[in-house]
Formats: structure tokens, C-alpha cells, sequence
């Protein structure tokens, strides 16, 4: 590649690592609904979360192998964050016992690092490309899971949205990268990271149109009757 397209692709890389900082932080704002007892831990994206874990872990040992900072740091960076988010859910899930979350949280640290060594120093890097295209592909999808539920109810707030759009542009931004790279390993998970934002962004504007006044009832609702037993307590 000539010097012009190594600056250009260090450009779109510097991009991407912005934008997936912000991807990584997004979660926040459900995070604090979460905590305030806004939402419940059933409404949290926690297979998003395990597999952008994975997801970072496996790209920055991609990234160390071939020695390119713009995509072990980031995705360090990226692992650190929602390993943060992940203690947190856990913490929900068992109930707010944080001996027990912690426990849950040590297990998952002790396998992913020892998945992360393995791939590290046994596994052949073309292996471990293939692979990490997998779950970069699985943690852009995995909202999907989401997305049934939605057809059903109607309940479009259940899709992440800012996670997503975050999403489509981190993955445009990678998708441009992996092509000054010539390497497929990062274009093809991005571009189907691409297609699965756009397609979730879609769903959530069409239920957002169509059942926005009975979701905001619902929430109505629901909140009149927390503030009704609260009013009891």
C-alpha cells in the first residue's frame, strides 16, 4: 500500500476508535435506569455485553499478533469498559449479593483470559481470524434477540438504540480500515455489522411510529403503580 492509503486508513482507524469508545460507554444510560429501578435486568442486553467482551478480548489478541495499535488498543480499552458493565449486571442479577456477582465475575475474567492465552500463543493466527470474525459478527446480531420480542409487543425501547447507531458507525469506520488492510477478517464481520445495525434501526422506527403512544401508556401506567405502593410502604 502506498503512504497516502496508510494515512487514510490510520484515519478511518482513528475514527473508529472514537467511535467505539462511545460504543463502549453507551450503556450508561441504561446502566443508571437499571440501578435507579427504571428498567429491569430482564430488559438489559446481557448476551450483548458477553459477547462484546469476547469480542474485544479476541481483537486485541487479533491486534497483538499482527502488531497494529488500532485495533489491540481500542479493543482494550473496549474490554475494560464492559467488564465494568458486566459486574455491574451481575451484581442486578444475583439479587444485588455483590460476593456472588463478584465470584460470577472472577470465573468469566479466569476463562476469558485463559481463551485469551490460548489463541495467544497455540492457536495459528489465520484460525484466530476466523474466529474473532464469528464474534464480531455475533455482538453486532446479538440485539437481535431483542428484536423478536419487539414484533410481539411492540415494546421498541427494548432495542438499544444508541448502542446501535453507535454500532453502524463503528462498524462503517472498521469496515473502511479493514479495506486499506486488504484484510478480509475485519471487512467481513464490519460489513455485516453494518447491515445488522441498519436493519434493527429500521425495526425501532417503525414500532417507535406505530406504538409509541401505547408504550409511553404502559410506562404511564407502570410508574403510577410504583408511585401508588410506594405511597403505601
Amino acid at each position: 500500500m502506498s503512504g497516502d492509503s496508510d494515512l487514510v486508513g490510520d484515519i478511518f482507524g482513528w475514527i473508529g476508535t472514537a467511535i467505539s469508545t462511545f460504543f463502549y460507554i453507551t450503556p450508561v444510560v441504561p446502566f443508571l435506569k437499571l440501578i435507579k429501578g427504571e428498567m429491569t435486568i430482564k430488559e438489559v442486553p446481557g448476551v450483548l455485553l458477553i459477547c462484546t467482551f469476547m469480542n474485544c478480548v479476541l481483537w486485541g489478541d487479533y491486534g497483538l499478533l499482527y502488531d497494529r495499535f488500532l485495533q489491540y488498543f481500542p479493543n482494550g480499552l473496549g474490554g475494560a469498559i464492559t467488564l465494568v458493565w458486566i459486574t455491574i449486571y451481575l451484581i442486578q442479577l444475583a439479587g444485588r449479593q455483590i460476593g456472588f456477582a463478584l465470584l460470577y465475575n472472577a470465573i468469566l475474567i479466569a476463562a476469558v483470559v485463559g481463551i485469551a492465552t490460548l489463541f495467544y500463543f497455540v492457536v495459528p493466527v489465520e484460525v484466530t481470524g476466523k474466529i474473532v470474525l464469528v464474534f464480531n459478527v455475533l455482538m453486532y446480531a446479538s440485539p437481535g434477540e431483542k428484536m423478536v420480542t419487539v414484533c410481539k409487543t411492540g415494546n421498541y425501547n427494548l432495542i438499544p438504540i444508541w448502542s446501535t447507531i453507535g454500532g453502524t458507525a463503528c462498524s462503517a469506520c472498521w469496515m473502511i480500515y479493514g479495506i486499506y488492510l486488504q484484510d478480509w477478517n475485519v471487512i467481513i464481520p464490519n460489513v455485516l455489522g453494518v447491515l445488522c445495525s441498519i436493519v434493527q434501526i429500521v425495526v425501532y422506527l417503525i414500532y417507535k411510529r406505530r406504538y409509541k403512544d401505547d408504550v409511553k401508556k404502559v410506562d404511564e401506567e407502570e410508574t403510577g403503580e410504583e408511585n401508588g405502593k410506594a405511597s403505601e410502604e
